[in-house]
Parts: structure tokens; sequence; C-alpha cells
């Protein structure tokens, strides 16, 4: 206007402001959606995005934090899943085998823990169950893989038990008196894991001496 002395036409300006619209609609939906993937408000005002370069740059911060949050969902129902499994466990000669039940209360109790818990970070110990570290992903790792292992794995997955949960319910599981009731294998056999046969994924387990074992 300034160079020519002519007034934008109204079509023009009516483009700008659909425009400025756009970028604060854009803007502010960005602004909450940080905030609630984070759990708290976001770190920037909406005055501190003023060009497309800090929106951009705000676009980014969605994508990874919906990256995190959906990496956790999946580490949370993956340690369910081992957790379920557990639960499901028999001893295949005495149905009240105090070792088992002890076990499986504290399984019990850490599944509710999982389940109610809502806070911006993970639980502590899913993690470490998700990924094979937890005593309790030793334990269901040497029931349902004892009969695959070479015998240096197998020990120290008997050991592992043994020192988390006695000697008694070790050797139960090492010698595979430990498994799911028939009901529990019948239905899994229709399921993906189960189908023509196989056997369910095994836990990856890490042990305290450094070396990481797969038994998938």
């Amino acid at each position: 206007m300034r160079t020519s002395g002519v007034l934008p036409s109204e079509s023009l300006i009516e483009e700008i402001a659909t425009s400025r619209r756009g970028f604060t609609e854009l803007r502010d939906n960005a602004l909450e959606l940080v905030g609630l993937l984070a759990g708290s408000p976001a770190a920037k005002t909406p005055v501190e995005i003023g060009s497309m370069k800090k929106l951009e740059a705000l676009l980014q911060l969605v994508t990874e934090a919906q990256r995190k949050k959906a990496q956790k969902e999946k580490a949370r129902l993956h340690a369910l899943t081992i957790l379920d499994r557990i639960l499901s466990l028999i001893h295949r000669e005495q149905p009240e085998f105090q070792p088992l039940d002890e076990v499986l209360a504290k399984a019990k109790a850490l599944q509710e823990a999982l389940r109610s818990h809502d806070g911006p970070a993970a639980h502590p110990e899913v993690n470490s169950l998700a990924q094979g570290r937890h005593p309790l992903s030793e334990l269901l790792t040497l029931v349902e893989g004892y009969e695959d292992f070479d015998d240096d794995l197998w020990l120290l997955l008997k050991h592992a038990v043994a020192e988390n949960f006695g000697k008694a319910l070790a050797m139960s599981a090492a010698r595979g008196k430990l498994c799911s009731p028939p009901t529990r294998l019948n239905t899994d056999h229709s399921s993906g894991d189960h189908r023509n046969g196989q056997k369910p994924a095994l836990v990856h387990t890490t042990f305290t001496d450094g070396k990481t074992h797969s038994t998938a």
C-alpha cells in the first residue's frame, strides 16, 4: 500500500484473515495437545509461537510426544500380557502349592497397580517386565521355554528364579511342573501365537552379568 498507494483488495484481506485464523487454530490445538500428552501445561505460550517456523517446531514436539506415549502404552500392554500369563499358571501335581500361590499374589497386586497407574511417567516396573528383566518375567521365560534352552541358560534362569522366589518354585519351573491349565492352552491354540502348534513367544531375558539372552 505504501508503494502503490492502493489499498489491498477485499479478497486479499479475507485471505489474510483466513490464513491467520487457520494459523491461530492450529497453534492453539498443538499447544493443547502437547500439554495433554506431557501431562502438564505446554512450556510455550501462544504469544511465543508467532511464525510458521516456530509452529513447525511445535508440531514436531507433538509428533515426538505422541510417539513416546504410544511406546509407553505398548510397553504397559505387553507387561499386562506377561502378568496375565503368569496368573494362569498352575502346578501339574499339587493344586495347593504355596510358593506358586505367593507368586500369583505378587503378580495380581502388580497387575492392579499397573492398571490403576495414571501418572505421566510409566509405572517403574513396566519396562523391566516388558523387556524380560523383571523376576516375574524370568519365571515365565523358564516355565514356557525350559525344554528349548541350552544348559547354561537353563541354569542361569533357574538360579535367578530360586534367588527371587525360592528353590521349590525354581525346581518346579525348571522341570516343567508349572503350566497353564488345559482350558487356557486350548483357547490359546486358536490365537496367532499358537496357530499350527507353535508356542507363544518367550520373554526376552537380560541377566545382571551383563549378557543379554534372547529367548524369543
